[in-house]
């Protein structure tokens, strides 16, 4: 099973424990997570006044909010019905990069 496969596949069976959201709350969420993310980046980039209390970064926190992220935007695509035309988007994308 590929990366993608199991993330939707996390997503269905995280959306049958907790129940379906709505779209304002998957997009809540998602913010958080970016933000989540954000906060990690700024302590790979050595920024921001909490350097110090954070420690050395972490690669495992690091993939883990990409993660949390990348789950957010399955949801929706998941909500919306939207597979298919991810795919497509996607398979699109691929061949214009490809090609280059």
């Amino acid at each position: 099973m590929d990366t993608y496969s199991k993330l939707t596949h996390i997503v269905d069976i995280l959306n049958q424990r907790f129940g379906n959201s709505n779209p304002f709350q998957i997009i809540t969420r998602l913010a958080e997570e970016t933000g989540e993310l954000a906060e990690q980046v700024n302590h790979f980039e050595n920024s921001g006044v909490k350097k110090e209390k954070h420690g050395l970064p972490d690669k495992a926190k690091m993939a883990k909010e990409i993660q949390d992220v990348m789950r957010c935007a399955i949801q929706v695509m998941k909500y919306y019905n939207l597979e298919n035309d991810v795919e497509e988007s996607i398979e699109n994308s691929y061949q214009k990069v490809c090609k280059a």
